[in-house]
């Protein structure tokens, strides 16, 4: 089932529930029995309430790019509010008027108070249960609405049962009805204002969502991490450092830990996530040199390496001699080279897996010369020296 048929469920059962307990109410005078014909009534109008702003939540306008998810938790608000008017009509009538049951009628009463207590347990279940699998405040906050009727009951029950033994209570379980309306609208209030108001998530959702990013080994660390919830979808906003090596794929990076927060984490609607490189590191650019100082086109046959770094002109000039392409990869590692230019990937699995690992990215060119080469990646500034 989805979230509006839950909150039509609901809105069913409650219109049942108070039309039955007025009837009964009316025939054993019972003021806890009317204060929770109040109570259902009110649920009844909450759920209207629920299932108006469920069905238009979801709905997305140009102008509400986002969505309108705050309608449930402006639902939920309109709720705690019908719950505050149940406990005052309830509390009026407990302290100003007076209370006479008609005994003749209590059966009637006693079975109704039975069927709402069990039919509100039942619903608050199925509904709490429905609404964190589905990550909806509104269906949450109406199920503890349900629950107090639940417990409202309960109290006239036993209020209707001390009445047939012939002790008449039931102002004062009328009052308890009252606490429990209160604790339960209050409650709700704190909680979807917070949501309103842009609170943060729960602290343990932020932790999974810290893990995920720290998961990744490009990441340095993360500077900033905002989760707020709407309308129970969680919003994410982060801003990480790549350590070096590692930059010239942040973008893909990027995608991979906002795919994995949106697949680990419930009720992610959106991931943002900001980068930049640790420790104010420059792009760091090898290019590869045969021996007549053409650009070589492969791993084996590397001479010397032309390296260039963002924000010199010069290049610093390596001259290499190596046995094979896994030593070629690493020294790229140890020289903290983002790109490579060549005419061709290595052959070797080994230096490929190297050079995977090391986030350094192989670009090949048909050129012969260095600089051109250069010219087809690189947006550094060479001071004049960048040949065309």
């Amino acid at each position: 089932m989805k979230k509006h048929h839950w909150a039509l469920a609901s809105l069913v059962v409650n219109m049942v529930q108070s039309s039955l307990k007025f009837v009964a109410g009316f025939l054993t005078g019972s003021l806890s029995l009317m204060g929770e014909a109040l109570h259902s009534l009110s649920d009844t109008m909450a759920s209207v309430i629920a299932y108006l702003s469920i069905k238009f939540s979801e709905k997305k306008h140009e102008r509400f790019p986002y969505g309108l998810y705050k309608l449930e938790n402006i639902g939920a608000l309109v709720i705690s509010g019908f719950l505050l008017l149940s406990a005052y009509e309830i509390g009026h009538r407990a302290l100003r008027g007076s209370v006479e049951i008609h005994r003749d009628y209590l059966p009637v009463g006693l079975g109704v108070v039975v069927f709402s207590l069990i039919s509100s347990l039942t619903l608050s279940f199925l509904e709490r249960r429905a609404g964190k699998r589905l990550g909806s405040p509104t269906l949450i906050a109406d199920s503890y609405h349900t629950l107090t009727d639940a417990l409202g009951s309960t109290l006239v029950l036993v209020s209707l049962s001390a009445v047939y033994l012939g002790y008449n209570y039931d102002r004062y379980f009328a009052l308890a009805v009252v606490g429990i309306i209160l604790y339960t609208a209050f409650g709700m209030i704190k909680t979807q204002l917070g949501a309103i108001l842009d609170i943060s998530a729960d602290e343990e959702t932020v932790r999974r969502i810290r893990e995920v990013i720290l998961s990744f080994r490009e990441v340095e660390k993360i500077k900033r991490l905002l989760v707020r919830s709407a309308g129970g979808k969680l919003f994410v906003d982060a801003e990480i450092l790549l350590k070096p090596g590692s930059f010239m794929r942040s973008h893909s990076i990027a995608d991979a830990i906002e795919e994995k927060i949106t697949r680990n984490v419930d009720n992610v609607e959106m991931v943002f996530i900001h980068y930049e490189p640790a420790n104010g590191s420059r792009l760091r650019i090898a290019v590869f040199s045969a021996e007549n100082d053409g650009l070589c086109r492969d791993f084996k046959n590397v001479k010397r390496m032309y390296i260039f770094e963002e924000g010199k002109g010069k290049p610093h000039i390596k001259e290499v001699e190596v046995k094979s392409e896994e030593d070629v990869a690493k020294i790229l590692v140890r020289e903290g080279i983002d790109i490579v230019i060549c005419g061709h990937h290595p052959e070797s699995a080994r230096a490929k897996w190297i050079l995977h690992k090391n986030g350094i990215f192989v670009w090949e060119t048909d050129s012969d010369n260095i600089y051109e080469a250069l010219s087809e990646v690189s947006k550094l500034k060479l001071s004049g020296s960048e040949k065309k």
